[in-house]
């Protein structure tokens, strides 16, 4: 599912990539079951900080509960600023996020999802994301047909075990593990 999204995603682009590409950018699953215990004061606790995921895509199957929010991108023209929305569960159904990974590779063309968990004060909630990634030798930078298009790069390439270091010795603060491959330019 995840590879055929991938080329779907890879599609609309105008881009073309050969199969050991595409796997080469799903090579890693890893899967984690979450467990956020109810909270008498949800709001003096964070489930998880607000952060993006660095893969390419996440897939995500949550309980019933709720408590995913996802950040609305900001656009200062429009006057609209990032507000924070829930993502409820709908039973049966799999939330799909783009990670920074996939950003890199669009050139930015796609988002990766900023978001947080929330505990309730009601009940426990249980979440199990599955991070599809490259393997940490994998060089990733955007892709050369999505540069052409864009006539600019706006990252650079990296082994993504690079990346992974950058992420992991910071603490979640948004979407700045992002700011490593960022061209200066961008």
């Amino acid at each position: 599912m995840v590879r055929k999204l991938v080329e779907i995603l890879l599609g609309k682009l105008g881009v073309t990539v050969e199969d050991s590409r595409i796997d080469a950018f799903i090579g890693l699953k890893m899967i984690n079951m979450n467990f956020y215990p109810a909270c008498p004061n949800p709001e003096l606790t964070v489930g998880v900080g607000r952060h993006s995921d660095m893969g390419t895509l996440t897939v995500l199957l949550q309980d019933g509960i709720g408590g995913l929010y996802v950040k609305v991108e900001e656009d200062i023209d429009a006057g609209k600023k990032g507000d924070w929305i829930e993502i409820s569960p709908i039973p049966g159904a799999l939330v799909i996020n783009v990670g920074d990974t996939l950003q890199i590779l669009s050139n930015g063309r796609y988002k990766s999802a900023e978001h947080r968990v929330r505990t309730t004060s009601t009940q426990s909630r249980v979440s199990i994301p599955i991070f599809t990634i490259p393997k940490p030798t994998e060089k990733i930078g955007p892709l050369p047909q999505v540069v052409e298009i864009d006539g600019v790069a706006r990252y650079r390439e990296f082994v993504l075990q690079e990346y992974m270091n950058n992420f992991f010795a910071k603490a979640h603060d948004g979407k700045k593990s992002l700011d490593f491959a960022k061209l200066d330019s961008a």
